[in-house]
C-alpha cells in the first residue's frame, strides 16, 4: 500500500512524490541505474527525482517513470500537486503593497498610503537589484487620469515648464485611474510628456496611451531599461576606454578577459563589454559556415536575456548571423537552457523578458529549443557547424569573456549531444514559430491571451514613449520587433 493513500496534509507534495518514486522502484526490484536505463535517462536523473531536497523532476521524467512503474498516473498527479505547492509558495513571498492588480514584482513603490495618488507622487519607483542589476530609481510624478476611448492625465497648468519634464534624467509621469481596489496606472516617459504638451494651452490635459498600462509586461521593460541605462551612462567614458584596450585580443582564436580588464566597471557594463566581444568573435569566424549553424546560449533568466532586447549590438548580431539563411532548408537553431527551477524562482516580469528574447530570435527565423534539465546549464555558449565550433561565453564566466575556436572531436561530440538531447526533449514542439511561442508561454507560466494581446498593443505604439533609452549603447529596436512578432498572432485568424 502506498503511503500516499493516507497522506499527511502538512507534508509537501514534492516530498511525497520523491518518496513514492523510490517506494515503487524498490517494489519493482529495480536499482536506480536499471530504472534509468528503462526510461532512457541517466542514473543521476532518477537519483534527483527521489530526493525531496532537490528541485522537482521535469514532468517528462515523471511521466516516463510513471509509465515504466505502472503507477497509472499517480506519480503525474503528485507532480502536479507539487507544482501547485510551488506556485502557492511563490505567491506568498511576493512583496505586499504592489501597484496594480496583476501584482508586478519587478518594479514597486516604497510605500502605499490611503491616498494612492499622493503616495505615488511622494515615492520613487524602485527598479530592484538582480544578479547583475544594481537597482535604479525612477522618479515619478502622478496625477489623476480619466478615460473614454483615450486616457487623459490631469497635469497641473504649465506642467510643460516643470523641471521634472525638462531634465534629461529618467522620469515617469503616471496617470492614476480608478479606486484603491481597482486602480489602473498608465506611464509616460517624462521627455515624451514634454513633447506632447509643447504648443498646447497651459491647462491642457496630457494625452496618454492605453498600451502603456503598468502591468507585468511594461514594468519588466522599465525594470530592465532603467537598470541597463543607468549603469551604462555612469560608465560611458570608462567603458569606451576599456573597449579600446581590447585590440590586442581581437585577432586571437582563443582568449580570456579577466576582471582586471574591467575592474572599475559596474556589472552591467561588464555584461555589455563581454557580450560585445563575444558577438564580434562569433561574427569573425562563422562567415564561412556552410550549413545553418546551431547555437547554444547561456542566458537562463530574463535579467540576462534582456540584453538581447536592449543591447544595440546584439540586434545587429542577430541580423548578421541570419542574413541570407532564411531560405535555407535547415533553419538556424538556438538552444536555451531554462530549468524548471529557474522558472519558479523568477518573477513574472522577468519571465516576460525571457519570453520576448526568444520571440525576437524566432522573428529572425531562428528556431529555438529549450533544454529543461539543470545539468545543461554548464554547457558553454557556442556556434557549431559540421567541422568546428566557435565558443563564446560572457554569462556565467569568472571573467568578462571566454572565447575559443575548436575542432576537437570529443568537445564537438559533447556539443552535438547537448543539442540533440535538447531538440528531442524541448517543450517547444509546435511546427510554427507562433506555435512554439505558445508552448513557451505555457512553460513559463504566462497567460498567452493576455501576453499576445499586450504585445500587439505595444507593437502598434512602440515602446519608446514608455522607456526611452538615454544611453547610446541601448536600442528598443529588438523589443519592438519582438512585440510586433508576438502581436501578429492576433491577426492570423
Amino acid at each position: 500500500m502506498s503511503d500516499d493513500e493516507h497522506p499527511d496534509p502538512t507534508e509537501p507534495a514534492g516530498v511525497r512524490l520523491a518518496r513514492e518514486i523510490r517506494r515503487r522502484r524498490t517494489a519493482a526490484s529495480l536499482s536506480q541505474p536499471q530504472l534509468a536505463q528503462k526510461i532512457g535517462y541517466t542514473r543521476q536523473y532518477v537519483s534527483l527525482a527521489e530526493r525531496a531536497d532537490h528541485n522537482l523532476p521535469s514532468m517528462e521524467i515523471v511521466k516516463a517513470i510513471d509509465k515504466t512503474l505502472g503507477a497509472d498516473g499517480h506519480l503525474v498527479m503528485l507532480r502536479e500537486d507539487a507544482k501547485a505547492d510551488q506556485r502557492a509558495r511563490r505567491d506568498d513571498i511576493r512583496p505586499a503593497g504592489q501597484l496594480v492588480s496583476t501584482r508586478p514584482s519587478g518594479l514597486q513603490p516604497s510605500s502605499i498610503s490611503p491616498n494612492l495618488t499622493d503616495s505615488i507622487s511622494a515615492a520613487d519607483f524602485s527598479a530592484r537589484a538582480g544578479q547583475f542589476f544594481f537597482g535604479a530609481e525612477i522618479d515619478v510624478r502622478s496625477f489623476p487620469a480619466e478615460a473614454d476611448e483615450r486616457v487623459f492625465c490631469m497635469v497641473p497648468s504649465g506642467f510643460v515648464d516643470d523641471p521634472f519634464v525638462r531634465r534629461p534624467r529618467r522620469g515617469l509621469v503616471v496617470g492614476v485611474m480608478g479606486g484603491r481596489d481597482e486602480t489602473r496606472l498608465f506611464g509616460l516617459d517624462n521627455r515624451h510628456a514634454r513633447r506632447r504638451l509643447t504648443g498646447l494651452p497651459p491647462d491642457a490635459r496630457l494625452l496618454m496611451t492605453k498600451a502603456y498600462v503598468l502591468d507585468d509586461l511594461s514594468i519588466g521593460i522599465l525594470w530592465a531599461v532603467a537598470n541597463l541605462d543607468e549603469a551604462l551612462l555612469d560608465d560611458d567614458a570608462a567603458l569606451a576606454d576599456a573597449r579600446g584596450r581590447l585590440a590586442a585580443f581581437e585577432g586571437l582564436p582563443r582568449s580570456t578577459g579577466g576582471q582586471d580588464i574591467a575592474a572599475d566597471l559596474a556589472s552591467v557594463s561588464r555584461m555589455w563589454l563581454g557580450s560585445d566581444f563575444c558577438a564580434r568573435h562569433i561574427l569573425r569566424h562563422t562567415g564561412s559556415f556552410g550549413d545553418a549553424p546551431m547555437f547554444w546560449t547561456r542566458e537562463q533568466r530574463g535579467e540576462e536575456a534582456s540584453t538581447w532586447l536592449f543591447f544595440a549590438h546584439k540586434f545587429d548580431y542577430l541580423r548578421r548571423t541570419t542574413a541570407g539563411r532564411a531560405k535555407q532548408e535547415a533553419p538556424v537553431r538556438r538552444t536555451f537552457c531554462i530549468p524548471d527551477s529557474t522558472v519558479m524562482d523568477s518573477s513574472r516580469p522577468e519571465r516576460v523578458l525571457l519570453f520576448l528574447a526568444v520571440a525576437l530570435m524566432e522573428s529572425f527565423g531562428i528556431r529555438v529549443d529549450i533544454a529543461t534539465d539543470p545539468e545543461y546549464g554548464a554547457v558553454e555558449g557556442f556556434a557549431l557547424d559540421e567541422h568546428r565550433a566557435v565558443v563564446a561565453n560572457w554569462a556565467g564566466t569568472d571573467g568578462v569573456w571566454q572565447v575559443d575556436l575548436t575542432g576537437d572531436r570529443p568537445r564537438l561530440r559533447t556539443f552535438r549531444d547537448a543539442l540533440g538531447y535538447a531538440r528531442s526533449h524541448s517543450p517547444l514542439t509546435a511546427v510554427t514559430a507562433h506555435g512554439r511561442l505558445r508552448d513557451l508561454a505555457e512553460y513559463l507560466q504566462l497567460d498567452w491571451t493576455w501576453l499576445s494581446g499586450r504585445c500587439a498593443e505595444l507593437g502598434e505604439y512602440g515602446t519608446d514613449g514608455l522607456a526611452h533609452p538615454r544611453s547610446r549603447l541601448l536600442s528598443l529596436e529588438g523589443l519592438d520587433r519582438a512585440c510586433r512578432f508576438v502581436g501578429d498572432t492576433q491577426t492570423e485568424h
